[in-house]
């Protein structure tokens, strides 16, 4: 399973870029819709199968965000292709991990948008 999942990438013309550098890795890319930002992030992943997503659709998270899964051994390479993609520093990042797996997207979303507020203020997370 090799899978990217994309929140917040409302516009076509942004996941098709996405999907253009990382497609011939043999990467899929999987833009997720607003319904399904609370469901856990492995059911996302396609682990295990799980609930129907939440409606009405829920707000955005209040940024882009990417979930790379599977994608360990090839991070040297998918993520100076995803900056050329124009997923910048500014979209937020993160590995599938066993400690994460059972989060939701706003959960993660959260997490990641408070440790980059306190390295950029030079803090502690």
């Amino acid at each position: 399973m090799k899978k990217l999942l994309l929140f917040g990438f409302d516009d076509l013309p942004a996941v098709l870029a996405v999907a253009a550098a990382v497609t011939p890795m043999g990467i899929e890319a999987v833009p997720v819709s607003r319904r399904e930002y609370d469901r856990p992030l492995e059911v996302l992943a396609g682990l295990v199968s799980g609930g129907e997503a939440s409606d009405p659709a829920p707000g955005p998270l209040g940024g882009r965000m990417m979930v790379l899964c599977g994608l360990e051994d090839q991070l040297d390479t998918v993520l100076p292709a995803l900056a050329k993609a124009g997923a910048g520093p500014e979209c937020l990042k993160a590995v599938l991990t066993a400690h994460n797996r059972r989060w939701s997207a706003r959960k993660l979303f959260t997490e990641l948008d408070r440790e980059r507020r306190a390295f950029q203020r030079g803090g502690r997370p």
